[in-house]
């Protein structure tokens, strides 16, 4: 216990913040529902109106009336269980990322990654409701909750340490650190729909997609300004089958061009030529014919930059987990009980 509220003291300073933030919210919307007289509406707009959270949960049908909840509704978890294990995730993988790219770097992807999928999830319900008529797409739908941040937080673990090996259930369950994020947006989905929640199906699936687009095309190194990741073990077909590999390059091909071609994002020639001023001009850009979506660059001989960021990022995790074995233990339930590099 000792052991488990020191760590919780040596979280990096956002860290703390997102954390406070969560059980705050979290628990006053759960005290305000509790203290509630209890609805007497029976349809959807009359039950949103009554609900005592309202002014922390977004709901598409109020988000002009309760704007700050594009904000808020990201801390707040109406399910008990859902919200302790989003708080042990905030603390421990929450950290782990913090210190892997900065106080700032990561304060910027929390922001990125709650406050985008929100206004997605809010405008999907909108259009959902354009199309059925149906009043329950914006005002039964809560959009809320940490599970587009999850998402983001299993894309980024992806992205640093793909290779190490995760074991649950006194090792009954293996996976890798690379199969989180596919293993995420497949299982919990499922929970969520069986539970009637369209906003945690929505923000899964959003979170996931734009915390990718974030950390390919748009995220500062901390080490360059340099801004994303175009290596290839960070292309978006790595994050399907190698069945489906084919049909999700034809499309993320597509996608990507149209961007390029609107300016969103950089094109693989000018991330190249960024990359060769930066490195003093010694890589050399190269096109897959497989894959000229993927970021279309080769790296010189040697460790790459995102390699090398990988490298640190799973010595950083290596020795914290060495030092830290009783806190390890202790959070072992929601999270992998050990973790070894392959």
């Amino acid at each position: 216990m000792n052991s488990l509220v020191s760590h919780l003291r040596g979280l990096p300073a956002v860290t703390k913040i997102t954390t406070a933030l969560y059980a705050a919210f979290s628990l006053t919307a759960l005290g305000l529902r509790l203290r509630g007289d209890g609805t007497q509406a029976s349809d959807a707009i009359g039950v949103a109106a009554e609900d005592p959270a309202r002014f922390l949960i977004l709901r598409p049908g109020f988000v002009v009336s309760y704007p700050w909840t594009i904000v808020t509704s990201a801390f707040v978890e109406p399910n008990p269980v859902f919200f302790l294990l989003g708080l042990i995730t905030l603390a421990l993988v929450g950290g782990f990322l913090e210190r892997q790219w900065g106080a700032r770097g990561y304060a910027l992807f929390v922001a990125v990654v709650t406050v985008v999928p929100a206004l997605t999830a809010t405008a999907a319900a909108i259009a959902a409701y354009a199309v059925t008529s149906r009043p329950a797409f914006l005002y039964a739908t809560q959009v809320c909750g940490m599970a587009a941040l999850v998402s983001g937080f299993a894309v980024g673990l992806k992205q640093l340490i793909p290779d190490y090996s995760v074991k649950v259930l006194r090792g009954a369950v293996t996976f890798r650190v690379n199969d989180l994020p596919g293993l995420y947006t497949l299982v919990v989905p499922i929970v969520y729909s069986l539970l009637g929640n369209l906003g945690g199906v929505l923000l899964v699936n959003i979170g996931f997609v734009e915390a990718f687009i974030f950390l390919r095309f748009y995220k500062r190194n901390s080490s360059s300004p340099i801004r994303g990741d175009r290596s290839d073990a960070f292309a978006f077909t790595t994050f399907f089958p190698e069945l489906v590999h084919p049909l999700v390059r034809r499309l993320s091909d597509a996608v990507y061009a149209v961007a390029v071609k609107c300016r969103l994002v950089a094109s693989d020639q000018g991330y190249q030529q960024a990359v060769s001023l930066e490195s003093g001009g010694s890589f050399v850009h190269v096109v897959s014919p497989e894959s000229p979506g993927n970021g279309g660059l080769e790296s010189p001989p040697g460790e790459s930059d995102a390699d090398r960021r990988r490298a640190l990022a799973s010595k950083a995790l290596e020795m914290r987990l060495g030092s830290e074995p009783a806190v390890a233990a202790a959070a072992s339930p929601p999270q992998p009980e050990t973790a070894e590099s392959k």
